[in-house]
């Protein structure tokens, strides 16, 4: 009977019908041309164990007891399908050959794939610089691109100048440099730029005459806020006439504005001034006796 194992013959011994049928027809590999010859042949004698090949579709299975089944049991794997960005060559065996169909090689650190279509694909590498996030972008082939992060109000950089040499201005018919600059390279030209200045200045008068004085920003030499709103309007207290002798008001005055360059190529800003009356005497003197004005420049995000 199959499963009776090994069994050495010797030269003399008598080989009997029942060791054909349990050692060599019960233990061997049987090859029939298909199942249905298989059957015919083995109707009616069976065991648990027996081997067959069958030629037909070159399997080989052995007889469980009650059926016929592959020789690795029941699960095993019979065929590999081709799915979405995977192609199969000779998928039911003996060696498939499964294939990548994603048009093309990743080969650096953050290469990712991006789906462009149906079915279709496309290698995104990283771009930008540290920091970068990758955002949705409908007109790129991929919908995505890597980019700086979105600002959203964030102060992105602060400068800062200084300015203690004093200066004076006497004329109302144009303005003049208070003396200190302050420069600044937005990062984005979508960025805004915060000016906040503390200006040590003050309004000398030495007779009973009236006089005042106004101030604004300038972006090199564009004109971008002016605190006059007309001819005889003043930004510093007014001072009219008196007794004649002189009159001076200093202090620290704050002014701020909120710029759109819409660059990022270095911009330079200044606070100029000016009387309101030049046939008046009085000055507008900045930085007296060396105290500073301070100028600051924040980059604010979008």
């Amino acid at each position: 009977m199959a499963g009776a194992g090994y069994k050495l013959f010797n030269t003399g011994d008598v080989l009997t019908a029942a060791q054909v049928n349990t050692y060599l027809n019960e233990q061997t590999v049987m090859v029939f041309a298909s199942s249905a010859a298989r059957t015919s042949a083995l109707s009616g004698v069976l065991a648990e164990g027996i081997v067959s090949y069958l030629q037909d579709t070159n399997a080989v299975e052995v007889y469980n007891g009650s059926a016929w089944v592959g020789v690795s049991g029941a699960g095993d794997v019979t065929e590999v399908q081709a799915g979405t960005g995977i192609s199969v060559a000779n998928g039911t065996g003996p060696i498939p050959i499964v294939t990548s169909t994603v048009a093309t090689t990743f080969d650096a650190k953050g290469d990712l794939v991006v789906g462009t279509g149906a079915d279709t694909f496309a290698k995104l590498t990283v771009g930008g610089t540290n920091g970068h996030t990758l955002q949705v972008d409908s007109s790129t082939a991929t919908g995505l691109k890597w980019a700086a992060a979105a600002g959203g109000g964030k102060v992105l950089q602060v400068v800062q100048a200084t300015y203690a040499t004093e200066t004076s201005i006497t004329t109302d018919s144009t303005y003049s440099d208070t003396g200190g600059t302050i420069t600044i390279t937005p990062t984005s030209a979508t960025s805004k730029v915060l000016l906040i200045c503390s200006l040590s200045a003050g309004l000398s008068r030495s007779n009973n005459t009236g006089q005042g004085g106004t101030f604004r920003f300038m972006r090199g030499a564009t004109e971008v806020f002016k605190y006059q709103a007309s001819a005889n309007s003043a930004l510093f207290t007014r001072m009219g006439t008196g007794d004649g002798s002189q009159t001076i008001v200093f202090g620290l005055y704050a002014f701020n504005y909120l710029d759109e360059p819409a660059t990022t190529s270095a911009t330079t800003y200044k606070i100029q001034g000016k009387v309101l009356y030049t046939s008046n005497s009085g000055a507008i003197v900045c930085q007296s006796e060396s105290t500073n004005s301070v100028m600051l420049a924040l980059e604010i995000g979008a």
